[in-house]
């Protein structure tokens, strides 16, 4: 489920730039969707790792790379949205 995480932030990120090339708003629902959850993914895989001892920091970290990628273009892609819509 952590790398799950990952590549649904990943894929998300790519389908948000493939959005914003051709303004396909079923790829902005797309997009979104697989940003969300890599979220609650990432969000459910720390703190199952927080259960076990802690979250793991040292070491390659799917399910934070994964949270903190679909955190960041969700935030700043909501942004960009809403500029773009308001003009």
């Amino acid at each position: 489920m952590n790398l799950l995480s990952l590549v649904f932030a990943v894929i998300g990120t790519i389908t948000t730039l493939v959005h914003y090339t051709n303004h396909a708003i079923s790829m902005g629902v797309f997009s979104f969707i697989l940003l969300l959850a890599s979220f609650v993914l990432g969000t459910v895989g720390m703190k199952k790792q927080e259960k076990n001892g802690g979250v793991q920091t040292e070491v390659f970290n799917s399910a934070m790379l994964g949270h903190g990628i679909s955190s960041v273009v969700l935030i700043v892609c909501g942004i960009m949205c809403l500029i773009a819509n308001i003009r």
